[in-house]
């Protein structure tokens, strides 16, 4: 009978596998967009190579991060599955939404404003591990956003980029923060 490999994540492993199965169907933004898990796995990279994570929740926290906002999982399936401490972290970096009555009457540009001060109220609140999924996660949006927005949306997003910048110390992680800065560099330069 064989037994099964011994890996260094276990929960790490069926974390990915959940946000795999969560995530079905799902695209990215773009022209022949990839499926949407690449997403999480590249944050999960980012996280353990860039930032040098090696907390097993902090690596599922990250490998989740997108399910609450973009799936029908909640965070009690998350806690029941990963525990209090994955399912606090996906909490913290999960997004607020207005609800329709607070926008009501709002033009696209105030919908975007109150989504952006929330979403900077949020990472004020975040905890160190918390804004090192936040960071990562920005990582990898920024370097598709640049390839997949352009116009408005894109001066936008990278405004918003370089406000969580303003928000999030480099000390959190400066690989990560300087690779975001580096992405900005260039973004910059394609404005010129």
């Amino acid at each position: 009978m064989k037994s099964k490999p011994s890996v260094a994540y276990p929960m790490l492993h069926k974390a990915l596998r959940f946000a795999t199965k969560k995530h079905r169907f799902m695209d990215r933004d773009g022209d022949n967009p990839l499926p949407y898990v690449t997403h999480p796995v590249e944050v999960v990279k980012h996280v353990r190579h860039l930032a040098g994570v090696t907390d097993e929740t902090v690596l599922c926290a990250a490998a989740l991060h997108d399910l609450v906002e973009d799936t029908e999982v909640t965070p009690a399936d998350i806690e029941r599955k990963f525990g209090p401490k994955v399912a606090a972290l996906v909490a913290e970096v999960t997004r607020r939404e207005p609800t329709p009555d607070e926008t009501d009457g709002m033009s696209p540009q105030e919908i975007w404003s109150l989504r952006n001060e929330r979403l900077m109220e949020e990472i004020d609140r975040m905890s160190p591990e918390a804004k090192v999924i936040k960071l990562a996660d920005r990582l990898s949006n920024i370097v598709d956003g640049l390839k997949t927005r352009s116009g408005p949306s894109l001066r936008r997003y990278v405004e918003q980029t370089r406000q969580i910048l303003g928000r999030i110390p480099r000390s959190t992680s400066p690989p990560v923060w300087d690779a975001i800065e580096y992405a900005l560099e260039g973004a910059s330069e394609g404005d010129s």
